[in-house]
């Protein structure tokens, strides 16, 4: 069984009692009831209110990976007894090192329900005593205690309320009981090792998200709930290092969205047969064996190659689907240039090579510093956050609005440029804006692996602090090759059409290939958090392009010191707001992205005609303990790598048909989303991102065949004919 966090917490607390002792507590405890007087044989109820410091938290009744519950400790008179504690709906995080934890923050009250015995006199005094116990957490957790009591007088009379509205703000925050009046119903299925629930929603109901917060079990293991949005199941592994001979009560709170409305949350239990709970790890067996695998074009190789391949996958980013917007603006800017003197030129060159290179090593560093972090990352890592898309979105499209001449801008070398270095920069200067345009060439390679560069990238993820830094700065200097070579001999300049009117037209025909990009990430977004999200975003973007549209009508060249300051004043004050109305309140972003928008699991609503299933190692290892073939296709939306072979290659017929004919099971690992288990078997592989492609031959799970970045057809027959020969042992392409 996993070993929880929080035992280490409790060991640093026994061995540290006397230094905890000065701590200053983080949260305050009251308590209140809901009366200011009682009754014999009535009923109230009371509430312990919890107030945190600024930036610290404490924990559900199901804390997650490193948290624990609250704990009360009742001393009641005679004639007095309290129910079990009621949980406001928590917060879902995912925080560093892929910690998972369900808590509250600011403030948080639980309720209790308090009986009175017929038999108490009139005219006492009742006083209820509470010894509350838990666990607060910012950067680092320390436990907390606290002692609260309520004295109530005895009346005849009914009882005046008290902080009705406190106790109506948090009594709406529990979740009730699941009834069919919630607008769907629940079917569950269990499995060796899993429950699943299939929700179905009313006609008049669609689910905009789906996600199950599961209570605490006693000796077993829960795994992260697995939500398929289109299919509307949740499944959540279960495992137990102990045999479970009885029945088991299962219990949790099912988190749900319908679209157009708000999240909403109902409490639901079942009963679960012994055999729902594995016998071992939920993720053991897969990610513990070594693989004898078959290499589609090579297998391990010397830091020297590698260090090859770093620079020939550098040099074909720049003719991969994600960077061409980049290409062309960069082939733009050559052609500007080639007016200039060849010192100038070279220079430029020499400074957006350097953009390339230092970006490159701040994102070698981030996965030196995430790695230290216990964090498992691969190649496009921060597309997998729904925020770095939207603020990508915001960059992508403010930077083609100017392009289609809407406002001038040199960003973000010209945010930092005086006046008088922008007019320079007419001359030939711009150091900072071809540096910067350097950063913004890499950012948008970022969601493609070229070939090659998975496995330099592989290795490097899996090396020390610096092979890291080594190969990507070998992936940087390939990437900058073209413009170093083309800038350090300006006289090839020669070959390249001379400046003249056509330049305004081609750089309004990039600013439609910014739009096109911008298009892909809005598609990305979609698939991280749905479509309301999109829609929110382009509502947020309207307000972008209006501060732009301000930018360009009022803070020209000619305009005073105090009118350009008060625009950009007023243009940032509408993006901010913007944001506010669109993205914080209408979308509540910040909770979408916690962790209830939609899943990262496939579904099949895609348009292939390749029964894919959704990926989760329990199903995997289930398939390969059955001597099936399984053909597993590791993926992302945001990689342009992966959307081209699904077209150009997995849609082939001929392809289809095999997979048909051989019965071979194909599972789609959705790397949209983080998802450790997919990072932790990429790295199985020896890959760091996405696209990748394994055939696992039945009976044979330790000896998968691996397919390369960039794949063909006759490529993909032949892997598939070797794990399945065909009855003629002959595939004609």
């Amino acid at each position: 069984m996993k070993i929880k966090l929080w035992s280490l917490v409790f060991l640093l607390f026994v061995t540290n009692a006397s230094s905890y002792a000065q701590f200053k507590p983080h949260t305050k405890i009251r308590l209140i009831a809901n009366v200011a007087s009682i009754q014999p044989g009535s009923h109230f109820t009371v509430g312990l209110l919890m107030t945190m410091d600024k930036g610290w938290h404490t924990y559900w009744i199901n804390g997650g990976d490193a948290g624990l519950p609250t704990e009360l400790k009742w001393t009641l008179p005679d004639g007095v007894t309290v129910d079990e504690i009621q949980w406001p709906l928590p917060e879902k995080h995912l925080d560093s090192g892929d910690i998972l934890s369900y808590s509250y923050s600011d403030e948080n009250m639980l309720l209790v329900n308090v009986n009175v015995a017929p038999n108490v006199a009139l005219g006492s005094r009742v006083t209820l005593k509470v010894e509350a116990s838990w666990l607060e957490c910012e950067t680092s957790c320390i436990p907390g205690s606290g002692k609260a009591e309520l004295t109530l007088p005895v009346k005849q009379e009914t009882p005046t309320s008290s902080h009705a509205d406190l106790f109506k703000k948090y009594r709406q925050s529990i979740p009730p009981q699941w009834t069919p009046s919630a607008g769907f119903t629940v079917e569950t299925k269990t499995e060796k090792g899993a429950v699943e629930f299939h929700l179905t929603p009313s006609r008049s109901n669609k689910f905009a998200s789906i996600d199950f917060y599961p209570e605490s079990l006693e000796n077993v293991t829960i795994g992260r709930t697995q939500a398929t949005l289109a299919s509307s199941r949740l499944k959540i592994p279960l495992s137990s290092d102990q045999t479970v001979a009885k029945e088991l009560t299962f219990r949790g709170l099912i988190v749900y969205q319908f679209e157009g409305g708000k999240q909403q949350a109902v409490a639901y239990e079942t009963k679960l047969p012994s055999n729902a709970v594995s016998g071992g790890k939920a993720s053991g067996g897969l990610l513990d064996q070594t693989f004898t695998t078959t290499q589609q074009g090579g297998g391990e190789q010397s830091l020297f190659l590698y260090l090859i391949f770093a620079v020939i996958g550098g040099l074909l980013l720049n003719i991969m689907p994600c960077v061409l917007p980049v290409i062309a603006l960069k082939i733009f800017g050559i052609v500007r240039m080639a007016g200039d003197n060849p010192k100038q030129v070279k220079k430029l060159g020499w400074f957006f090579s350097l953009g390339i290179v230092a970006s490159f090593l701040v994102l070698a560093l981030l996965v030196i510093v995430l790695q230290l972090a216990g964090q498992q990352v691969g190649w496009g890592f921060q597309f997998q956050e729904p925020m770095f898309v939207i603020f990508m979105s915001l960059i992508v499209f403010a930077f083609g609005l100017s392009l289609f001449g809407v406002y001038e801008i040199r960003l973000p070398g010209a945010a930092v440029e005086s006046i008088s270095g922008a007019v320079a920069q007419q001359r030939g200067k711009g150091y900072l804006s071809s540096f910067s345009e350097g950063i913004f060439a890499t950012i948008l390679a970022t969601p493609c692996t070229a070939p090659f560069l998975g496995t330099a990238l592989g290795f490097a993820f899996s090396q020390p602090a610096w092979i890291i830094l080594l190969i990507f700065f070998f992936v940087a200097f390939g990437m900058a090759l073209p413009y170093l070579l083309l800038t350090s001999k300006p006289a090839w300049m020669k070959f390249l059409p001379k400046p003249g009117t056509w330049m305004e037209n081609a750089k309004q025909f990039m600013g439609f290939l910014m739009m096109a990009t911008l298009l892909w990430l809005l598609y990305v977004l979609g698939k991280q958090l749905g479509m309301e999200a999109v829609i929110w975003t382009g509502a947020f973007l309207l307000a972008v392009g209006v501060a732009c549209w301000l930018i360009g009508r009022y803070a020209t060249l000619t305009a005073s010191r105090r009118g350009v300051i008060t625009t950009w004043i007023v243009a940032l004050a509408v993006v901010v707001l913007g944001y506010w109305v669109f993205l914080e309140k209408m979308l509540d972003v910040r909770n979408v992205i916690a962790g209830v928008g939609p899943s990262s699991e496939v579904s099949q609503a895609d348009d292939s005609k390749i029964p894919w299933q959704p990926f989760s190692l329990a199903s995997l290892e289930s398939h390969l303990k059955s001597n099936k073939t399984v053909f597993v296709d590791f993926t992302a939306e945001w990689c342009l790598t992966c959307k081209v072979n699904e077209k150009t290659v997995l849609s082939d017929q001929r392809i289809i048909d095999k997979l048909k004919s051989g019965g071979i099971v194909t599972i789609r690992a959705d790397w949209t989303n983080r998802n450790p288990d997919i990072t932790k078997l990429l790295a199985k592989f020896g890959r760091s991102g996405v696209p990748l492609y394994v055939i696992f031959p039945a009976g044979k799970p330790n000896e998968p065949i691996v397919l390369p970045e960039l794949i063909t057809t006759s490529m993909v027959l032949e892997a598939l004919e070797k794990a399945v020969p065909s009855t003629s042992g002959v595939l004609k392409n």
